[in-house]
C-alpha cells in the first residue's frame, strides 16, 4: 500500500470518528439546553464536562487532519 493510499485511509478513519464525536456534542448539548432547570447540578456538571472533552477531541481531530492533509499535498 503506497504512502498516500495510508494517508488517505487515515483521513478517512478521523473523517468517522469526526462526524460520532461532533454528534454525540451537539446532542448533549442539546440536552443540557432542554434540561438545565429541572436536572441536578451534578448531573449538569457531569454533562458540561463530556461537552468540553469531546469539543476538545473534536479540536484534536481537526488538527490531525490538517497535518495528514499537508503530508499528502507534499507527496
Amino acid at each position: 500500500m503506497s504512502e498516500e493510499s495510508k494517508i488517505k485511509e487515515e483521513i478517512g478513519w478521523y473523517k468517522t470518528v469526526f462526524v460520532v464525536l461532533t454528534a454525540i456534542d451537539v446532542s448533549l448539548l442539546a440536552w443540557f439546553a432542554q434540561n438545565y432547570k429541572i436536572t441536578e447540578k451534578f448531573i449538569l456538571v457531569i454533562c458540561f464536562i463530556a461537552i468540553v472533552a469531546i469539543s476538545f477531541g473534536i479540536i484534536v481531530i481537526n488538527k490531525h487532519v490538517f497535518k495528514c492533509l499537508n503530508k499528502l499535498e507534499k507527496l
